[in-house]
């Protein structure tokens, strides 16, 4: 970079100091990982925008841990400072008080040569990653502990099974029998009682511990309206409008579904966790076949199909294969939406229409997908019978 650039890039972007990271620790920020050395303190000239914060430290037994991952947005000459916590083997969650961080910021031209710069040339495919999240997407999601892990921190909720068992194990403990008649007669009265009761597990019931799940967006717990008719349930499901709309009224605009698709890619490409990837698939999924939704937003359709452009170059195409069914579930969402923009071509933007041709073509091209919704015959089609109210 020219110098006198890079000079201004300095000066005008953020800077992310971090402190005390152990070397040998594999950090990353978004598309970008470095195996930290004795020097490093932090990235510099990071651009405007949301950025993931990854890292991987090296434990008291020299083993790599992964850390708290982190979603950050960054503004303008934004001076970001995080301590690392030995004991706690990870990032602390707020920056220190107000006195230091001035002081790094008085003094971060001699930190200069610590830090290393943001690579400009990955900078262009992130934001196409990226673009559709705002901060009140990520205030919504992240979890409320403000940091991500790709392996849950799990509680059991049989907490009181477990301790009635003990209980139990105890006040048996106590008892004396007279003879070994009563033991055997017990024994067998108890035998009876069990096997007459439903078999309880002694596998824990777990759930992610309160605050630190990612909080994605709740689908209705069914696809229709309450009190639904058979013809509207049928239409509900075949046509998943109703669903996205319950999603729309959570997140309070259409775009913050453009957000949340984002962001749920982010969390499985970069953080590893792979709920992200169920959510994205669910979430696309029910886009792709919501066909009054479709109507309604022509203009989130024509930013989805940018979105699912990058993502998918960015995932081997075994990923969207499902292994219970060996059927690419991707493919067979787009061939649902390709289908829907064909059958309302005279009441959408030529726009749309003539972009989603295109995506259309060049999906067939690269992936060899038939994403043409063929006919059936009609002795072969599905019978929807309406009932009377």
């Amino acid at each position: 970079m020219d110098p006198q650039l890079a000079q201004q890039a300095f000066e005008e972007l953020g800077t992310l100091v971090l402190l005390g990271m152990p070397v040998g620790t594999e950090f990353g920020i978004d598309m970008n990982t470095w195996n930290v050395g004795e020097k490093f303190k932090g990235v510099k000239m990071i651009p405007p925008g949301v950025h993931f914060i990854y890292y991987s430290a090296v434990s008291r037994q020299g083993e790599l841990h992964r850390g708290l991952d982190f979603f950050i947005i960054f503004k303008q000459k934004d001076l970001v400072v995080r301590h690392y916590d030995p004991s706690a083997e990870d990032l602390e969650t707020q920056d220190p008080d107000h006195e230091e961080v001035e002081r790094i910021r008085t003094n971060l031209r001699d930190l200069d040569r610590f830090l290393g710069p943001y690579p400009m040339d990955s900078w262009r495919k992130w934001v196409s990653l990226t673009q559709h999240i705002f901060l009140e997407d990520m205030e919504r999601m992240i979890p409320l502990t403000g940091k991500i892990s790709s392996v849950p921190e799990l509680i059991s909720l049989n907490q009181s099974f477990t301790s009635n068992a003990a209980n139990k194990k105890k006040n048996e403990g106590n008892i004396s029998h007279s003879s070994e008649e009563q033991s055997s007669g017990e024994n067998q009265q108890e035998c009876a009682t069990t096997s007459s009761q439903p078999y309880k597990s002694s596998i824990p019931d777990l759930e992610p511990m309160p605050g630190t799940e990612i909080r994605f967006s709740k689908f209705p717990s069914r696809p229709y309206p309450e009190g639904a008719s058979p013809s509207e349930i049928t239409r509900c499901s075949l046509d998943s409008s109703y669903s996205v709309e319950k999603l729309v009224e959570n997140i309070g605009r259409p775009e913050g579904l453009l957000g949340e698709l984002q962001f749920t890619f982010a969390c499985f490409l970069v953080g590893q966790v792979w709920e992200g990837w169920e959510h994205w698939r669910r979430l696309l999924t029910a886009l792709c076949s919501a066909e009054n939704f479709l109507m309604e937003n022509p203009e989130i359709y024509l930013k989805l199909m940018s979105v699912i452009h990058f993502q998918i170059q960015e995932v081997p195409e075994d990923f969207f294969v499902d292994i219970v069914e060996s059927s690419n579930f991707l493919a067979a969402a787009l061939k649902i939406f390709f289908a829907n923009i064909s059958d309302n071509e005279s009441s959408l933007p030529p726009a749309l229409v003539t972009r989603a041709h295109k995506f259309k073509d060049h999906l067939t091209s690269k992936f060899d997908w038939n994403l043409t919704m063929e006919d059936e015959d009609d002795e072969d089609a599905p019978v929807i019978v309406e009932t009377s109210e």
